[in-house]
């Protein structure tokens, strides 16, 4: 066989063989990563969608299952206060039951109480409530004034009391039109006016209500009441709040987070739920809407890049080598969940999205020893608004566990035989492959680590090693002895000659860390000792 075909036959092999272990790598990539866990906000969370009167509005979730739909109320009314009646609209004295005559009338008891005037106030309303286009793709069903059907207990929207009520007096408009069974403060059977939903608060009425449309019975605990537009002619207009409804596709958020989550730092991840009902809109959170963007973790490797990896030294970082296109002002944020991949333990804002496949550096200070899960999600950032932004869905889970780093100590181990008040004694326990001391590492980091003996001021250095390292200087136990060298420089008849000797031991983690900005190993340990003669022994 010629020399040429011996030449290509083992450059052929050569090639297999780093193929096979290039596709057994990112097979083992693939192979260790997990599919992120549907994202869910949980009741009681507030988000922020739509504008009112040009002011981003925050809503409550009062339920986040109801038929794949996020139930949403403002957390705080639009309108603290708002009337419906209308002093330019005809007033009738017999109930108009047509639901279009409703809106062309107010209806007068005959004690001169306006029992109700059109809602057609409160929607209108509403109605100016505006909404972007990314946000009609979330709108299962705009912005609207609810129901008695919609809000009461079995209701359309599966909402309880505690669900829907301000925890306070405060009372807000419903659509629809109650009455009381009997003689009720001037309100008779078949004598309705407009609903309301009262605060937890609110105490409790004596009598139950009755939905007028269907008959349906109320309970007095359900906190739902009539309320007049005017309490009599000429009297004082009743005006209670304007807290619009609205209803999102669960399936298109995937994911949200505090809207202070926006530096360059970690946060551990949490969503309040505290504020439910609270009139207030406190700790809200900025919706991520699923859309063109993408974003798949291919593989995370160590700093210098040399390397896939699986653990990481505390305050360390990591590169992650995600493909992912670009869109408006994106960002490659960084999400950290439990180690069993189900809850979301930390968010980091990322830096600029680049397109197709690149690394990206993830600085992990701050973050505690543990086990963890890696995702990212590529997301548009928009300092200025706290209005839902597009993103990709988030990535594929990856394993990641940070560790404390290595920390080094040396023990001196002088063997038995020296005289009396020695450590070490020329002839005696310094002889080559005697043991000198030993090196421990504990913690021991991300193993295994490889280990360098060097320098301590002069080359006597040279006189030792490390002993049980493999064939790069690297093992994953502890302790390990240090021995004289067979060969030793300073070695006189086959022992360490009297003399003072010293040495360094440094050692790098299997991720190469911890150095300092040039490469050098930052973990050391440095020791001396002094070999004594041997007194000769003179017989008389």
């Amino acid at each position: 066989m010629s020399k040429k075909v011996i030449s290509a036959l083992i450059m052929i092999i050569v090639l297999s063989v780093m193929v096979n272990i290039y596709v057994n790598d990112n097979m083992l990539s693939v192979l260790n990563a997990q599919s992120a866990p549907a994202f869910q906000l949980p009741k009681g969370s507030k988000v922020v969608l739509g504008k009112y009167n040009n002011r981003e509005i925050a809503w409550d979730i009062g339920n986040n299952d109801n038929n794949g739909s996020y139930v949403l109320m403002s957390s705080k009314p639009i309108v603290d206060k708002i009337e419906t009646f209308n002093s330019s609209l005809p007033i009738v004295n017999s109930p108009v039951s047509a639901v279009a005559d409703r809106e062309n009338y107010c209806f007068q008891h005959a004690y001169r109480v306006i029992m109700y005037c059109p809602i057609t106030p409160l929607k209108d309303e509403i109605n100016k409530i505006a909404l972007n286009n990314s946000e009609n793709t979330l709108i299962e069903r705009a912005p609207f004034l609810p129901s008695v059907n919609d809000v009461k207990n079995g209701g359309n929207l599966g909402l309880g009391l505690g669900d829907r009520a301000y925890k306070s007096k405060l009372s807000y408009w419903l659509d629809g039109y109650i009455t009381s069974y009997t003689y009720y403060g001037g309100a008779y059977r078949n004598l309705y006016a407009h609903s309301t939903q009262t605060g937890l608060l609110t105490p409790l009425y004596s009598d139950d209500m009755n939905d007028f449309d269907t008959g349906t019975v109320i309970s007095k605990n359900e906190k739902i009441f009539w309320n007049n537009s005017r309490e009599w002619d000429g009297g004082p207009v009743v005006k209670n709040a304007l807290r619009p409804f609205a209803l999102l596709n669960k399936a298109k958020i995937v994911f949200a987070a505090n809207t202070s989550y926006t530096d360059d730092a970690w946060h551990s991840y949490t969503i309040d739920t505290s504020n439910l009902n609270e009139n207030n809109e406190l700790n809200p959170n900025k919706l991520r809407i699923q859309s063109s963007l993408t974003a798949s973790l291919q593989d995370i490797k160590n700093e210098s890049k040399t390397k896939s990896i699986s653990k990481v030294i505390k305050n360390g970082s990591v590169n992650l080598y995600v493909n992912a296109n670009t869109g408006t002002n994106t960002k490659m944020s960084v999400i950290l969940y439990d180690d069993a991949g189900t809850q979301i333990q930390y968010y980091k804002l990322g830096s600029n999205t680049l397109s197709g496949t690149n690394d990206y550096i993830l600085d992990l200070t701050g973050i505690p020893v543990g086990k963890y899960q890696v995702a990212v999600i590529n997301e548009e950032y928009d300092a200025s608004s706290n209005l839902p932004v597009e993103s990709s869905a988030i990535s594929d889970l990856m394993p990641l566990e940070i560790v404390e780093p290595h920390k080094l100590t040396y023990t001196k181990t002088p063997q038995s035989g020296a005289s009396a008040g020695n450590d070490y004694e020329f002839g005696k326990n310094v002889n080559a492959g005697q043991a000198v001391g030993k090196v421990t590492a504990s913690p021991t980091g991300v193993t295994p680590l490889t280990y360098t003996l060097e320098a301590n001021g002069d080359n006597t250095y040279q006189n030792f090693e490390v002993d049980g390292l493999d064939s790069n200087n690297a093992s994953s136990n502890t302790p390990l002895n240090v021995k004289i060298k067979s060969g030793a420089p300073d070695l006189v008849n086959g022992g360490l000659k009297a003399g003072n000797y010293k040495f360094c031991i440094t050692a790098v983690d299997a991720n190469g860390d911890p150095v300092d900005t040039s490469g050098n190993p930052t973990e050391k340990v440095c020791t001396s000792f002094t070999v004594e003669k041997t007194n000769p022994t003179i017989a008389f």
